[in-house]
């Protein structure tokens, strides 16, 4: 019913499943079976490993701390063009300046900078924060799973079976019949609360980083 829903269902999976601690133990037993590499890894080594935040470049390879900082750059980017607040020829100065304030980070080239993403070419403009709504929807989807059934334990388990089934009820059967407010305040009890994302940011990196 939305790109920000249809984005919480892969920003769920991907990072809230898939970089989970839950999660390392049986992504490090798949390793191992096939990577001598891994063979004396440890299931939290692999945990810190996957979920190391930094500063990038590249969008698609960020962390889910810098992750939305990314989006923010080309948010602000995509209002201020379609304001005509600057010129097109522009865009790659901009682009620099706004990733040097938020990442404190420059591309040194357009391919590791504005080149990156086919959105803009393809006509995509406003799509871009549908991944920031979609964290925003995935971290609340957590917490209301979690009332309901032992998340932890199902992925420690290695069968996301439980999970799919729940959001198959919850979410998936319902196609475009519920608005996306009434979806998200029928699953969790209340409207888009993107505190329940931050809290969640701040849980996991706090611990990972012991702060």
């Amino acid at each position: 019913m939305s790109m920000g829903l249809q984005e919480s269902q892969s920003r769920f999976y991907e990072n809230m499943l898939g970089r989970s601690r839950a999660f390392s133990g049986v992504l490090l037993n798949l390793l191992q079976e096939q990577f001598d590499y891994f063979r004396d890894w440890s299931a939290d080594e692999l945990y810190e490993a996957v979920n190391i935040a930094r500063p990038s470049l590249i969008r698609t390879e960020a962390d889910e701390l810098t992750y939305c900082l990314h989006i923010m750059v080309r948010y602000e980017m995509e209002k201020e063009l379609f304001s005509n607040d600057f010129n097109i020829n522009d865009l790659p100065e901009i682009w620099n300046k706004k990733m040097k304030e938020y990442l404190g980070i420059e591309p040194a080239t357009d391919s590791e900078g504005i080149l990156q993403d086919i959105h803009w070419s393809g006509g995509s403009f406003g799509y871009f924060p549908s991944y920031a709504l979609g964290n925003a929807y995935a971290a609340q989807i957590l917490q209301a799973m979690k009332r309901d059934i032992p998340v932890d334990r199902l992925i420690r388990s290695g069968d996301l079976s439980g999970i799919m089934t729940w959001l198959t009820e919850k979410i998936h059967k319902y196609g475009s019949l519920k608005t996306p407010a009434e979806l998200i305040k029928d699953i969790s009890g209340e409207e888009l609360n993107a505190d329940y994302f931050t809290a969640y940011l701040q849980e996991k990196f706090s611990a990972l980083y012991h702060l």
